[in-house]
């Protein structure tokens, strides 16, 4: 039996294993994916502009952003185990928030605690996963992280039309209300299922967390998320803040023995540099797409919820089908190649709607989009697990959730700038020359970069 077919076949991976992880990692693409079939609902029902439902989107993803790098840290001082117990516990208690919610700044609270507890999950499964693999003596699982990103793209499949029928027929604050069952769901089989956390070493403690390293890189995210939101009014002085927390946090992780974050491993680790790269200016296009196209849809072009979410279901259930398929993948570059080459194909098919476009054009449009949403996600995870060492892969992959979710901040921000108080068909061509541009740079730095082109190696 060769050694990868041990990998899939072994019961270290078998379903007990893996069903509570990916329950976990969908807590957060379901949140993500049902505020975007409601976002026009919400500004309607509290009286407000897109300009300003866009902070549901943009605060679960700074929260997340932060905590993620936070929540990874933890899983490799004290055990993965426990960060999944905590954050599933945060959504569980988090989740009846939304039927109390009286207004807008109510809601980006709630938001904020959401993107804590489900962004936990990520970064601690990966962690999971790594030490199994290690335990066992195998290489790349490349078909548990395929489950692992299939359950996340499922649970976007699922988000949209879940939440348009929701917003529809019950009301928007009943996307709020999932959390409940799917959390204790996730925790209850955490509890089960979930082998507890191996000792780890002495000489931990708070100490060990690098708490200055974590405000700073706060602060940096923070004002980063700041300047973002207000680019239609720039104010330079907070990204002039942001960077300074920046080049702050990098000269004391440099001296800091116990680093939040990495940064000589990373700097010297070009490959890793590259990969999280990708990951900011791919979901600056995928979220483009989400979160910018739907909007456009009901508001400009006249959609229901119900109907942007079939649209957005064509996009993330035919992903979640590829990202399947590319669990039998070697390499990372041929995914990674195809999917940003559908995305320039997508975003001059943007660039050419309008308001009087046929229906079935913007189905072809979610076809185009599912490619990166698939494969090119799995090959990027897949590039993460590689490069990155196995004593830090929970931080690691906690940073390139970071990247993720900075690459939604982006897309955010620009869709708070070209939008303004009402989605245009101008405004959604100039989000299209944006979403080109990620693309180009998407193909040169996979081209050039050579560590994507050669196949799995083994776990270290």
């Amino acid at each position: 039996m060769t050694r990868r077919r041990r990998s899939l076949a072994d019961p270290g991976f078998g379903w007990r294993f893996l069903l509570p992880l990916c329950i976990g990692v969908s807590l957060n693409p379901i949140n993500s994916t049902m505020i975007a079939t409601a976002l026009a609902t919400i500004g309607r029902d509290l009286k407000v502009g897109a300009n300003d439902t866009i902070w549901l989107v943009s605060v679960m993803y700074v929260f997340s952003s932060i905590g993620q790098p936070i929540a990874g840290r933890l899983a490799d001082r004290y055990g993965p185990r426990r960060v999944l117990l905590a954050g599933s516990v945060m959504v569980l208690l988090t989740g009846a928030g939304g039927i109390f919610a009286a207004n807008m700044g109510q809601l980006i609270v709630l938001r904020a605690l959401v993107g804590i507890g489900t962004g936990a999950i990520y970064p601690a499964a990966m962690a999971i996963v790594r030490e199994r693999a290690r335990r066992l003596d195998l290489p790349t699982p490349t078909r548990v992280l395929a489950l692992m990103g299939t359950a996340s793209l499922t649970t976007l499949t699922i988000g949209p039309p879940l939440a348009g029928a929701l917003v529809e027929y019950v009301s928007w604050r009943a996307i709020f209300v999932v959390n409940l069952p799917l959390a204790l769901i996730a925790l209850t089989m955490i509890v089960i299922w979930v082998d507890k956390d191996a000792p780890r070493e002495p000489g931990g403690g708070v100490r060990g967390l690098d708490l200055p390293g974590m405000s700073l890189f706060a602060g940096a995210l923070g004002s980063l998320l700041i300047f973002l939101m207000t680019m239609s009014t720039p104010k330079w002085w907070v990204l002039g803040l942001s960077l300074a927390f920046f080049v702050a946090m990098v000269l004391l992780e440099r001296r800091t023995s116990l680093p939040f974050i990495d940064v000589r491993g990373i700097g010297g680790n070009i490959p890793l540099m590259l990969t999280l790269l990708r990951f900011v200016l791919v979901f600056t296009v995928v979220y483009g797409v989400m979160f910018g196209l739907s909007q456009w849809l009901e508001d400009a072009r006249g959609l229901s919820p119900s109907g942007v979410g079939v649209v957005l279901l064509i996009q993330s259930g035919i992903g979640a089908l590829l990202a399947l398929y590319a669990g039998r993948i070697t390499s990372i570059g041929g995914p990674v190649l195809i999917g940003v080459s559908a995305m320039l194909v997508g975003s001059v098919m943007i660039f050419l709607a309008t308001s009087q476009s046929p229906l079935w054009y913007f189905g072809a449009i979610a076809v185009v989009f599912a490619i990166p949403s698939g494969p090119t996600f799995v090959a990027n995870q897949m590039a993460v697990y590689e490069q990155t060492p196995a004593e830090h892969i929970g931080s690691v992959s906690g940073l390139s959730r970071t990247c993720q979710f900075l690459g939604a901040l982006i897309s955010a921000g620009l869709i708070a700038l070209f939008f303004g108080t009402h989605p245009t068909d101008d405004g959604l061509h100039d989000l299209a020359i944006v979403m080109f541009g990620c693309a180009v740079a998407l193909i040169v730095i996979t081209v050039a970069d050579r560590s994507v082109w050669r196949g799995a190696t083994r776990t270290r």
